[in-house]
């Protein structure tokens, strides 16, 4: 994965404080992007379109994935996180989106 500004990611540190800094929270952001399009591909939706406008990868990598009581964290293990925990949030979407939708 490369950056949008085309420099490759920075591995092997670790992530001491938050926010996180420019580069990783880009990187982050992205790689959570890809995980979520890829879990919403894999899992049956029926509102796929108002699931992604629910979907803020920003949001999710500032609040929701890293807290100050997991510090420090390896960056690379942090990312890891990605992979084994944003299926849970997608469901969660997809069940808000799917009331949504119902008129609940």
């Amino acid at each position: 994965m490369k950056y949008a500004s085309g420099e490759p990611p920075v591995r092997g540190y670790q992530i001491t404080a938050l926010p996180l800094d420019k580069r990783d929270r880009e990187e982050f952001t992205e790689a959570a992007n890809e995980v979520f399009e890829a879990v919403l591909n894999r899992i049956e939706v029926e509102n796929p379109e108002p699931t992604r406008k629910l979907w803020n990868a920003e949001h999710y990598v500032d609040n929701i994935l890293l807290t100050e009581d997991m510090l420090p964290i390896s960056r690379s293990y942090a990312l890891s996180l990605i992979d084994a925990f944003l299926v849970h949030h997608v469901i969660g979407l997809v069940v808000q989106a799917d009331e949504e939708a119902a008129g609940r």
